[in-house]
């Protein structure tokens, strides 16, 4: 049954593949956006804001959504005193208003979180601020649920990659390594990657607007980690390139993932579709060959 979706973050990386989607599958989409004419996507009404804190309990107000789907975030891997604010803004602050607009209007909400607030599988361990800040919305959510009657659900994401990404994460480093032929400078290749296409990312938010797992919390991840260094390997394998290298040029990033972890989820419908071969060959045609 076609519902109406507000989306926050909507010309992020998932976001914008969620949108078109959503759209594309008959859902009236409302997306929060901070620059007039930024998505340009049919099916989608976007509201443009200045204050996205101060403007959008009026927005909430004005879409009266069924579903609220709550991705806009501001990430940094490793932060600096500069950023505080803006993180607990974006990740915090942000989130409370959001939750506080679907307790007022009855919309339920879907909200991302990232499997770095549980380093080494723990219930709670934060691999960077950015994780403490993701899970500090976690607690506030909790005041909702419980004492506002919110309808919830959680979409955990590990890794993400796909088409149309402007993150420049490792995925498009190492494709881009092997269309320029330039050196790239990495770490020890030994922490692990887990990546999930974001067309099933984006599956598994669909899942989540329809209900399956309110009150719960999906993870999504293809559950076949692999170290950096062999994703290189196979982005060679897949591009038919021999990429330039250099380990041990800069130092990993603390507490990264060097043994896969479990993140307990909620039983749904959702897996993952798409090989991680068949993804990485899809994108090196598209965007780099």
């Amino acid at each position: 049954m076609a519902e109406t979706v507000l989306v926050t973050g909507a010309t992020g990386f998932v976001g914008s593949h969620l949108v078109s989607a959503l759209a594309g599958s008959g859902h009236r989409v409302h997306a929060l956006v901070r620059t007039p004419g930024a998505l340009g996507i049919p099916g989608v009404l976007a509201h443009p804001f200045t204050d996205s804190i101060a403007e959008t309990p009026g927005i909430i107000d004005q879409v009266r959504p069924d579903v609220v789907v709550h991705l806009a975030t501001r990430f940094a891997a490793q932060h600096d005193p500069g950023q505080l604010r803006t993180m607990v803004d974006a990740n915090v602050t942000f989130g409370t208003v959001v939750a506080e607009g679907c307790a007022r209007v009855g919309a339920r909400l879907v909200h991302a979180t990232s499997a770095w607030q549980h380093y080494e599988g723990a219930t709670y361990a934060p691999v960077s601020l950015y994780a403490a800040t993701k899970q500090a919305f976690v607690d506030v959510l909790a005041y909702y649920t419980q004492a506002a009657g919110l309808r919830a659900a959680e979409v955990c994401l590990f890794d993400t990659y796909g088409p149309a990404d402007s993150r420049r994460k490792l995925v498009w480093l190492l494709l881009d390594a092997a269309r320029t032929g330039a050196p790239l400078a990495l770490g020890t290749g030994r922490p692990l990657i887990d990546l999930t296409h974001v067309d099933d990312v984006v599956a598994a938010f669909g899942v989540a607007v329809a209900g399956e797992v309110d009150g719960g919390r999906l993870v999504v991840r293809s559950g076949h980690p692999l170290s950096v260094r062999a994703l290189a390997g196979l982005v060679e394998e897949v591009t038919g390139r021999r990429l330039d290298v250099e380990w041990d040029a800069r130092p990993d990033r603390p507490r990264e993932m060097l043994q896969d972890w479990d993140v307990p989820g909620s039983p749904s419908s959702w897996r993952p579709l798409t090989p991680l071969r068949d993804g990485l060959d899809a994108l090196w045609r598209a965007e780099f060959a």
